[in-house]
């Protein structure tokens, strides 16, 4: 008794129990995760006593929750379920301490997870995939992963906050994600069916999803496990305005309503409800075999595909009237959830993980290998008419519209991406054994991604128009008939982007922990980065005639990085550690326009790499009576913080800030209530993340004037989508109803204090924006019987409308621009499943 445990290597598996001690604990525990209750009182007191820790493998071996030397959370399938999360995305908002901008999965690839505030990148007003490395590395297990997929059949979520640089690479700047599957199992027969259907407010449609699995043995040495989800949403956001044209890509040109009219026929409008609906599917295949005690190999694939239309935004702002554009057309007023758009607005994205992970217990250490390789791809389509049509007051309409202007003017654009990564790492973990006073972890690592990305524009159907005016000279600003010609490339394009990345990462890595005393250690970790970076980007603006050629721009970056902590068993389970580790991104090249009216400052052309250093200390441990309890302090210094941005001329690029902080603390507990039955779970995080000096850089100003200090943050504004304020609180209620029936009631409330969409100007305003707070209750009521499981469940109860993203082009074009991005609104569901 008393020794402070020690660690297992190799292990990739979580064991999930109540403390021992009362009965009630034990039934709180099984009631949470669902599993079978044949004789639930009978196996409460032997199951207690065998079970008695939560474990994890974030830092490469399975160890206690409480005995990891940083700030962790972990978060069970039940609660995924309990909460109504379905993706990274959802997830976050019910984790404090990490956060993101959520335009749905059509814009899965422009925004990126945030944890401690580590991110000055603005909402995205562009579709477009980001440019600069996510703040936070994602893994599907061992393998990191972009693109989009639902949360199914996992073990566990690990939130690793806080820089994760010397285990988990570039890419962690601020923290990690670690998405745990559950593995095939040996000599074991099991699966489950589910199914669900919901409801939501202000929609006409009907929700559902359905899902499986089943886990097969192959013999004694051989195990097969697959898994999948098919979900739909309908959608609840009315849309007026949708033309009818001759195909529904960017290039569809409108049809008229009276052909007899080129020059001043009205379009054929459309409307809908149920908008913004979204069809997914996720599925993961893994194949597990185990010849000896010793030896592991496990392959996996994933396979994710998402469809749907639109996106949650809506227009509360316009009173109704005149369309801007064809007088002879009147517009319904907005409203909560309704929107205006021109063009349909579909999207698509597959998402591939093929994965094989070895493991060989070699008597003094693991040796272990995750080979991965993963593919994401997608297009959407996003209508700019009306953006547009207000930018900069409107100057440049006639260009693209005509004069006067086209009644049937769109300005579609559509964004294309995708992603090839192929990942190798070998670690070697020494045996963990009381009698060792040495631990270490050793590691190579190597990466290879190609990204592309494409944004094409197009106003479909006005040049032509402009022909049949009978123009004869090209639109030149201030210009009158005959000169109203426009000037757009084949197909109507007005501007192509088109843009390839190419990185390498070829790293070592290592940790070596010291147990000095019974109770106490020490870790000194470090990593070595040698990067190799290439963009090569076509920039052509046929309006305004630039040609930037696909010109190859490097921006290679060797680093070495560190940790050190020291933790303390200060009483059985109950732990004080203190920390100093480091994270790093690589920089990168922009390919912004050189000359022309778009031209950017030479200063733009390359950003630099950014790091961050992390200074934390926390206490945290377990009680006999089944409380557990985690706090933790930190302080971060950010050098040379990477801003991605639509610049004030609609141009993309990424640059630097010179510095920034964030500090806070986080706080989480669980545990019984002094209530028969009745537990709890409680998390908050203060985050205090800013500029900590001021920073300027010229930028185009889009009217052809590059203006010093355009760019520019001053010392103590907030970093961008990170809340100063998270909680989560859930109450669990459990109760046997009967020897073969239990209930389990939860009801869950988050809260989210406003949040900073910028530190800069961007494309369509000058001025910082900030969310609305977010107050969200939910309710679950989950009934078991033997294999057999029902719920009952309410995401956001008291239906409110939450803003997370103002207008970014606020009051232009008589309010048409007013887009907001809202939270989904009250959804009534159930649930019925079978498991064996």
């Amino acid at each position: 008794m008393g020794s402070s445990p020690r660690k297992v290597p190799g292990a990739d598996h979580c064991v999930r129990v109540f403390p021992a001690g009362t009965r009630i604990a034990a039934a709180v525990f099984i009631a949470l995760h669902g599993a079978p209750r044949p004789a639930v009182a009978e196996q409460t007191e032997t199951n207690a006593a065998q079970l008695q820790e939560v474990t994890v493998t974030a830092s490469r071996r399975t160890e206690a929750l409480e005995a990891v030397p940083y700030s962790i959370s972990v978060v069970t399938p039940e609660q995924i379920a309990a909460t109504g999360v379905t993706d990274i995305a959802t997830l976050a908002t019910q984790v404090p301490g990490l956060s993101m901008f959520d335009y749905g999965a059509r814009f899965s690839e422009a925004v990126t997870p945030i944890i401690r505030g580590i991110n000055a990148t603005a909402s995205p007003a562009r579709a477009f995939r980001t440019f600069e490395q996510s703040p936070v590395g994602t893994y599907i297990g061992n393998s990191p992963i972009d693109g989009y997929f639902q949360l199914d059949d996992l073990n566990r979520v690990e939130v690793l906050r806080g820089p994760q640089g010397t285990l988990y690479g570039a890419g962690a700047l601020g923290g990690a994600l670690r998405l745990i599957p559950n593995s095939p199992e040996l000599n074991r027969l099991s699966g489950s069916i589910e199914a669900s259907g919901l409801k939501f407010a202000h929609s006409e449609g009907t929700g559902w999803s359905v899902r499986g699995m089943i886990n097969i043995p192959l013999g004694d040495t051989l195990a097969f496990r697959a898994s999948a989800k098919e979900a739909y949403d309908p959608g609840w956001i009315s849309v007026f305005g949708p033309n009818v044209r001759t195909n529904n890509t960017i290039y569809g040109v409108p049809l008229l309503a009276d052909p007899g009219d080129i020059v001043n026929s009205s379009p054929i409008y459309t409307s809908r409800d149920d908008w913004n609906w979204q069809k997914t599917f996720t599925g993961r295949a893994s194949l597990l075999w185990k010849p000896a005690e010793s030896f592991t190999a496990e392959a996996a694939f994933l396979h994710s595909e998402v469809t749907g239309d639109g996106g949650p935004q809506v227009n509360p702002d316009f009173a109704g009237g005149v369309s801007p554009f064809d007088p002879h057309t009147m517009y319904p007023p907005g409203g909560h959830y309704q929107e205006f758009a021109m063009v349909d607005e579909p999207f698509d994205r597959v998402t591939n993980l093929a994965s094989l992970d070895l493991t060989w217990d070699a008597g003094f250490a693991t040796v272990s290998s995750t080979t991965s390789y993963h593919e994401t791809a997608g297009s959407l389509i996003q209508d700019s008419t009306f953006d547009y049509a207000g930018f900069d007051g409107g100057y440049f309409l006639p260009y693209y519209a005509g004069i006067p202007t086209n009644p049937r003017f769109i300005y579609p654009f559509l964004f294309t991406d995708s992603s090839y990564t192929f990942t190798e790492e070998l670690r070697l973990v020494s045996r963990a054994d009381p009698a060792h006073k040495i631990d270490y972890t050793l590691g190579l690592f190597y990466e290879s991604q190609t990204r592309n990305g494409s944004w094409y524009v197009t106003n479909p159907g006005s040049p032509e128009r402009s022909m049949a005016q009978g123009c004869t000279g090209y639109y030149f600003a201030g210009a009158t008939f005959p000169d109203c010609l426009l000037l757009s490339g084949p197909n109507d394009t007005t501007f192509q982007q088109i843009d390839k990345q190419s990185f390498e990462d070829k790293s070592v890595f290592g940790e070596l922990t010291w147990h000095f005393l019974p109770r106490a250690q020490i870790t000194g970790g470090a990593r070595y980065y040698n990067q190799e970076f290439t963009d090569r980007q076509l920039y052509q603006d046929f309006t305004f005639p630039t040609l930037i050629p696909p010109t190859p721009r490097e921006a290679p970056a060797t680093k070495t990085i560190g940790k050190v902590d020291v933790s303390y068993e200060f009483a059985d389970h109950n732990f004080v550690y203190a920390l100093w580790s480091q994270g790093f991104r690589r920089g990168g090249a922009n390919s912004v326009p050189e000359s022309g009216i778009f031209a950017e400052s030479p200063l733009l052309r390359t950003y630099q790499p950014d790091s961050t250093n992390n200074y934390e200390a926390g206490v945290k441990g377990r009680l006999a009576n089944g409380l557990s309890y985690a706090f933790a302090i930190f302080d971060i210094y950010w050098d040379k913080p990477q801003i991605s941005s639509s610049l004030p001329s609609g141009n993309l690029a990424v640059y630097n800030a010179n510095t920034a902080q964030s500090k806070g603390f986080e706080f989480e507990s669980t545990g019984p209530l002094f209530v028969p039955h009745l537990s709890y779970s409680f998390s908050y995080a203060y985050v205090d993340a800013k500029l900590t000096s001021d920073f300027s850089l010229p930028a185009n100003d889009g009217t052809g004037t590059i203006v010093p200090g355009l760019l520019s943050g001053k010392s103590g504004e907030q970093l961008p989508g990170s809340p100063k304020n998270s909680l989560s609180a859930a109450l669990i209620y459990d109760i046997p109803l009967t020897p073969e029936y239990d209930l389990a009631l939860t009801a869950n409330g988050v809260y989210r204090s406003a949040v900073a969409l910028q530190v800069a100007p961007s494309v369509g305003t000058n001025t910082i924006q900030h969310s609305s707070s977010f107050e969200i209750l939910n309710f679950n009521a989950a009934l078991t019987h033997a294999h057999w499981r029902a719920a009952f469940y309410v995401t956001n109860v008291l239906d409110k409308q939450e803003i997370l993203s103002p207008p970014t082009q606020p009051d232009q074009v008589d309010n048409l621009t007013n887009d907001y991005l809202v939270n989904p609104p009250r959804v009534i569901g159930v649930r019925l499943g079978y498991n064996f």
